[in-house]
């Protein structure tokens, strides 16, 4: 694969460094460029320290001061490091359900320290963050220490300071109008290919606003594109696409508006195509009952339409408003019954009941008389 190296984060370590935000293809990545620009530097991992949320603030201090036995440097990661900043019993206030960024989101039970009265716990003793800073000031001359935190107070005195010296990386997911533009910058960065305007929209309009399955795909395509410069719509559809998944969705969307007629034509054509689709119509169709399911939940707490296709991630427009009508027909005791029929039907056919192309005709007819 024609990766080129080169990234399209700019960094440099500093002695303490925070990873903050809810994306975590991005915070994975980042990460793994943080330890391969470690290794390089000290020609082997040796000196890598991986810690967890169970580790306490002293415990990673400690490590950060200790002097490594077999490498000149140490890099410390604690991943997650969100529970440092939590009060004892405490609990951080997440930004979906807060409805914002996640960075911006400061843990509720986390006190403001951005004037610097307050360096102590309730309890008395000294805050974790303010353990961290007293760190950040005097740290360890042969020690990277990295956080990696869901969540990020931007008010505190610690945020300030590492803000100062560039050494906080926000990873959050991009606006999904902006999807396109990550895509071209990512074939460009990550894999030396262009990959047309028209080509990254139709990207997204299969797969969605997933970073993680959208690289994927990216990687799918420079292989099939060979030494082409550039990925087209055509590669797209004929990869990606590859049939199956624009029929698969098309039924899914006919069963979605209560055409029976067209979905089972729909159906049949896929089988056609395939006779080994059956597990993926089921995986397909599980999918929408589920998102089904889950939008009646969010209307019944009176969520609006648009954060509801924001949260689900409902793609693309037509399709969302397909699963928010179907929600709010079906109800949660509708959805239901047809996942516990469309299970049945699969049960039928791993167990040799029935044929289960039959089985899914059956399940589909059913359906449309709902």
């Amino acid at each position: 694969m024609a990766k080129t190296g080169a990234s399209h984060f700019s960094f440099r370590l500093n002695p303490v460094t925070v990873v903050a935000g809810t994306e975590l293809f991005l915070r994975r990545e980042f990460l793994e460029q943080i330890r391969s620009s470690f290794c390089r530097e000290n020609d082997s991992d040796l000196g890598y320290i991986r810690l967890d949320e169970t580790a306490s603030v002293q415990t990673i201090l400690d490590e950060c001061r200790t002097m490594s036995m077999f490498a000149a440097k140490k890099l410390v990661v604690v991943d997650p490091a969100d529970a440092l900043f939590r009060s004892r019993g405490g609990a951080a206030a997440g930004a979906a359900g807060a409805g914002g960024n996640a960075v911006e989101v400061a843990e509720e039970s986390e006190m403001d320290l951005s004037d610097g009265s307050d360096a102590q716990t309730s309890g008395g003793a000294v805050s974790a963050r303010e353990l961290i800073l007293r760190y950040a000031e005097t740290p360890s001359d042969n020690c990277t220490l990295v956080l990696v935190c869901s969540t990020w107070l931007k008010t505190t005195r610690l945020h300030k300071y590492l803000e100062e010296r560039g050494a906080i990386h926000i990873c959050d997911s991009p606006k999904e109008p902006t999807v396109p533009s990550w895509i071209t910058q990512r074939a460009k960065s990550t894999y030396a290919k262009a990959i047309r305007p028209d080509a990254a929209m139709r990207l997204v309009e299969l797969i969605g606003p997933d970073l993680a399955a959208l690289d994927g795909e990216l990687q799918k395509l420079v292989l099939y594109i060979g030494e082409a410069a550039e990925i087209s719509v055509a590669a797209v559809d004929a990869l990606v696409g590859f049939q199956h998944e624009h029929k698969v969705w098309d039924f899914v969307d006919a069963l979605a508006e209560g055409d029976t007629r067209t979905a089972l034509q729909r159906h049949d054509e896929l089988w056609q195509m395939d006779h080994r689709i059956g597990f993926t119509l089921v995986g397909a169709v599980f999918y929408w009952i589920n998102q089904v399911l889950k939008a009646r939940e969010l209307l019944d707490r009176r969520l609006p339409e648009k954060q509801i296709v924001q949260d689900l991630r409902l793609y693309p427009p037509q399709r969302a408003k397909a699963i928010l009508t179907m929600a709010r027909r079906w109800g949660v005791a509708g959805a239901s019954r047809a996942s516990a029929a469309l299970l049945a039907a699969d049960m039928a056919s791993k167990t040799s009941v029935g044929d289960p192309r039959r089985n899914m005709e059956c399940f589909i007819v059913r359906l449309g008389g709902k």
